[in-house]
């Protein structure tokens, strides 16, 4: 796992990927100049994303289907980095 910060809660990921904070209840993950905002409600031992059966970039375009097998252990890699552990629920 390699993952640099870049500034306070935000990070990037060894595949390019960086991860920030957006809010209280969003992050945002982003790849190659396209940014996706996942809802993430706060918890103890880290957030709980709600990542969407079928993603949309910010922009409207559909999330190519290798980005979205990749989405899920690079935002874990992240988190594990900060020290913390996110939980996932899929939502229609």
């Amino acid at each position: 796992m390699t993952v640099q910060e870049l500034h306070r809660q935000e990070a990037q990921h060894h595949s390019g990927a960086i991860l920030r904070s957006h809010g209280r209840f969003a992050r945002q993950f982003e790849i190659d100049g396209h940014v996706l905002t996942l809802g993430v409600e706060p918890g103890v031992r880290g957030g709980l994303y709600y990542l969407p059966s079928t993603p949309r970039w910010d922009d409207g375009t559909p999330v190519p289907r290798d980005i979205v097998t990749t989405l899920q252990p690079i935002i874990e890699e992240v988190e594990r980095f900060w020290g913390t552990w996110p939980e996932f629920r899929a939502v229609l």
